[in-house]
């Protein structure tokens, strides 16, 4: 009878050990993160935006079914916990949502969808946005109409969209489709891409405005993309993660520097955020657009992940990087109360042996 009281403390501390590890320490790195400071002498009410890039969810293809459990549990509690303390007005997911998305099946994509929405539900008040990588549709060469127009049909952007939340304009851009090479992916995101250039430019009075709708009222708009801006490598990042070695590929790793400045010229963005690289990255680019690479969110591509809190109005932005918990230190506590228990477990079964006094 004793052993098996023992051992029933001993699950005790077990589950006591897995609910803080797996659900309170969330609450703890996270909350440690806030809203910056935000409105522009309190005339303005912001509009409040989280951002994430590179979750990866792991298709049937790739990866033990453990690591896709472990990854997801991991994802959905980050996701859920700052959405719980947060509570953005809007959130962005900037490309690569899934790992395996340019290789399943229309079922398996559907799949996929779903556990998507499981793992990323928000509530009524918050909206979601999804835009594309290489990893949902493929690189350029692999970019497939029928891929393209899936990704599309669920999250409603696959060319360059134009998001206004609070008279605050958001360009989101489909990098795949930024090649410049005239192919029809490439013709129709730049078409659309100009669209938005001409009622961003009418909004202001600038241009031949006949037929062209304008806007509420202009502001500089905030740019969304996978690619970073081109740049040779993260070397010249004011705050970064390690940095990579190796420099950066144009459009593989980074836009071209064409696609980059066309963007600059049509557009001329405040500020730009993107991700692929799954390094943290804040720069001023070449263009002199303040740029940030966020890191990816899932602990398969890092042992640090991160995401940002930003808040906009009209003619401000302040942003806050936001760390999440480390998958090193949940080990480093796990392996403690590890060998917490096993130390327990042998004082106790040696002072049953020896008819010892009750350690509990």
């Amino acid at each position: 009878m004793k052993i098996r009281g023992f051992l029933a403390k001993l699950a005790c501390i077990w589950l006591v050990l897995v609910f803080f590890c797996e659900f309170i320490f969330y609450y703890i790195v996270i909350g440690q993160c806030s809203w910056p400071d935000d409105t522009e002498n309190g005339r303005d009410s912001p509009v409040k935006v989280m951002l994430l890039a590179d979750t990866h969810l792991l298709g049937p293809y790739r990866g033990h079914w453990f690591d896709k459990l472990r990854r997801e549990w991991q994802m959905q509690r980050s996701f859920q916990t700052a959405v719980n303390l947060f509570n953005p007005d809007a959130i962005f997911v900037l490309g690569d949502l899934f790992d395996e998305g340019k290789w399943v099946n229309d079922q398996e994509f559907q799949d996929y969808v779903d556990r998507f929405y499981s793992i990323f539900s928000i509530p009524s008040t918050t909206q979601l946005f999804g835009i594309v990588g290489n990893h949902d549709i493929g690189f350029h060469y692999q970019a497939h109409p029928k891929l393209v127009k899936r990704f599309q049909g669920e999250f409603h952007t696959t060319g360059v969209s134009l998001v206004t939340l609070k008279n605050v304009h958001f360009i989101l851009v489909n990098s795949i489709a930024m090649e410049g090479d005239g192919c029809n992916l490439c013709t129709e995101a730049e078409n659309q891409l100009r669209n938005i250039s001409r009622i961003l430019k009418c909004t202001r009075n600038v241009g031949n405005c006949k037929g062209v709708p304008t806007l509420a009222s202009y502001s500089k708009p905030i740019l969304l993309q996978h690619y970073p801006l081109y740049r040779e490598s993260d070397r010249d990042c004011q705050e970064h993660d390690p940095i990579p070695l190796e420099l950066y590929r144009e459009r593989w790793e980074v836009l071209s520097q064409e696609s980059s400045d066309l963007l600059g010229e049509l557009v001329d963005p405040r500020i730009a955020f993107s991700g692929h690289s799954h390094n943290y990255c804040r720069l001023v680019s070449r263009l002199g657009i303040t740029e940030y690479t966020i890191s990816s969110f899932s602990w398969r591509n890092k042992n640090n992940p991160n995401f940002l809190l930003a808040s906009f109005t009209p003619n401000t932005q302040e942003v806050r990087k936001c760390n999440m918990p480390k998958e090193s230190t949940v080990i480093t506590m796990y392996a403690i109360g590890g060998m917490l228990s096993v130390i327990l477990a042998t004082l106790k079964w040696t002072c049953v042996n020896r008819r010892h006094t009750k350690i509990f």
